[in-house]
């Protein structure tokens, strides 16, 4: 498009030329606009975007250096890391948008690269980091502007294992995009950008990755042909994805997923994928539309070992039995649920369920910031536990909950040590100040009776101990009882005179002396 008279300035930069041209192309398009009807007008406002971020910055000629080692270097070279997040440049263009820089530190190997929160528009083959590619292993692009993305633009970063893209402008790429980095990369972040669909395979081939982010993205349809070919999937993080439900069969090409996060997404079920996926070991429903925790809410074929239902908006009982039907799990966090106000004393199984249906392996029970008033002694074993976090709670502090007043429960490992918020006599006192005798009235009566059948008892033994000995003494009883513990012989005359003639038989036969 040839370049209007009025954009031509005398000593013009060729940078100046590029942008007016650009801009003269952008207003063509807006007058386009404006005449366009009403149903096109959206297509040609995506036009109108797609130009700007295609075009930006393209023919920047200029020459970055970066680790200079001044003090107003433009990116910082230390160890195996260049740092060049949030750089300001001068104050017409303060962010920096591109990563085509020369370093100036010789035999530098930079391990790491960290472009993240500046107005990066598009990533061109061979303008990122250019000559240390094959160095890098945690590439960082996040907070940017990014839009678009060459197809061989990774190709050679032949050590690349993480790759952070999220809060940029993404509404698509290629599948060629990530093929050169299938066999090293294993972790892809692409969280919070505007992507709307995913075509089917679209991973196919990073048969390595094992960490997938597609948190925030608008993506209206889920099916399990998008996951293809991710056979080494461990951990998958759909957040804020506007999920109210997922297929049964979304997760049958990830045979190795461990763990899944689905916060603040406005589920008001618990998927049924969730509870039976064989391989599943943990799971984040933070900040869903759940109100309750059922019965077997979460038991199927899955193994899970640990459940995260924190902040939840509605979530206010677990119901008997709810987290039944799992004999593996270890970790339940429930902090911070403002209208959770019942745990069900049955909860785990521990008082009542079916054979192995007792969730008895709990190490991890916190239920920090919540509304609970009161839990049973009898609904966990607390001797197992290794953090039990119970703060921010308005406890009643009454018999309900004496077992949590023995000096085994000091809650050292909570940041804000649990507090009665009842009876009137107690509120503010730290749960493991207060005695068991001033919460439980039932306590202080036991502990009167209990010191009164004390001395009872002792004064009643006593008085058969001095009955028995009389008995014994009186009757002769003691005498012969001693007699038999000495094992004494009885002595007689008759004895006596006996002994007396078997000396004298003896003397009998003692030889004569000879006479002389």
């Amino acid at each position: 498009m040839p370049v209007p008279d009025k954009a031509i300035i005398p000593n013009m930069t060729s940078h100046d030329f590029f942008e007016k041209t650009r801009e003269s192309r952008i207003d063509k398009l807006r007058e386009i606009i404006n005449e366009t009807p009403t149903g096109n007008i959206e297509k040609m406002r995506q036009i109108t975007e797609d130009l700007q971020e295609e075009t930006s910055y393209d023919e920047d000629e200029n020459e970055y250096k970066a680790c200079t080692g001044l003090e107003d270097e433009l990116c910082h070279c230390d160890m195996d890391e260049i740092n060049c997040s949030d750089i300001v440049l001068w104050m017409d263009d303060p962010h920096l948008h591109t990563a085509d820089l020369v370093i100036q530190i010789k035999d530098f190997k930079p391990i790491i690269a960290n472009f993240s929160q500046n107005a990066i528009s598009r990533l061109h083959k061979n303008k990122v980091l250019p000559g240390f590619e094959k160095y890098v292993s945690k590439l960082d692009f996040s907070y940017n502007h990014i839009r678009f993305m060459d197809s061989e633009v990774f190709k050679p970063f032949t050590n690349l294992s993480k790759l952070y893209l999220s809060h940029n402008n993404l509404q698509t790429f290629k599948k060629q995009v990530f093929e050169p980095v299938k066999d090293t990369l294993h972790r892809l972040d692409l969280g919070y950008n505007r992507i709307k669909s995913l075509d089917d395979g679209i991973f196919e081939g990073l048969t390595n990755l094992e960490v997938l982010s597609l948190d925030g993205n608008p993506i209206k349809t889920w099916k399990k042909e998008i996951f293809k070919g991710l056979d080494n999937l461990k951990t998958l993080s759909l957040d804020n994805c506007n999920i109210d439900d997922l297929p049964a069969d979304i997760f049958e090409y990830l045979p190795k997923l461990t763990g899944i996060s689905l916060r603040e997404n406005p589920f008001e079920e618990i998927p049924s994928v969730v509870a039976n996926l064989k391989s599943l070991k943990n799971v984040d429903m933070s900040i869903t539309n759940l109100t309750e925790i059922r019965d077997h809410a979460f038991a199927g074929d899955s193994s899970l070992e640990e459940i995260i239902l924190e902040k939840m908006p509605f979530l206010s009982v677990v119901r008997d039995c709810g987290f039944c039907g799992l004999p593996q799990l270890k970790i339940i966090l429930l902090n911070d649920n403002k209208q959770l106000i019942e745990v069900h004393p049955n909860a785990f199984g521990f008082i009542k369920s079916e054979p192995g249906h007792k969730s008895a392996a709990i190490t991890n029970f916190d239920i920090h910031g919540s509304n609970i008033t009161t839990i049973s002694e009898h609904m966990i074993d607390y001797d197992k536990l290794d953090t039990f976090k119970v703060g921010g709670n308005p406890w009643k502090c009454d018999c309900g909950i004496q077992f949590m007043m023995q000096e085994k429960f000091l809650f050292k490992s909570d940041s804000v040590a649990p507090k009665c918020a009842s009876p009137p006599t107690l509120v503010d006192h730290h749960l493991a100040t207060v005695r068991v005798t001033d919460a439980c009235e039932d306590a202080r009566f036991l502990g009167r009776s209990g010191r009164f059948s004390s001395v009872l008892g002792l004064a009643l033994l006593a008085g058969f101990l001095a009955i028995g000995a009389y008995y014994m003494v009186s009757s002769g009883k003691l005498e012969k009882l001693v007699r038999q513990v000495r094992k004494e012989p009885e002595v007689s005359y008759t004895n006596l005179q006996a002994a007396g003639e078997d000396f004298a038989l003896e003397t009998d036969f003692q030889p004569r002396p000879a006479e002389v």
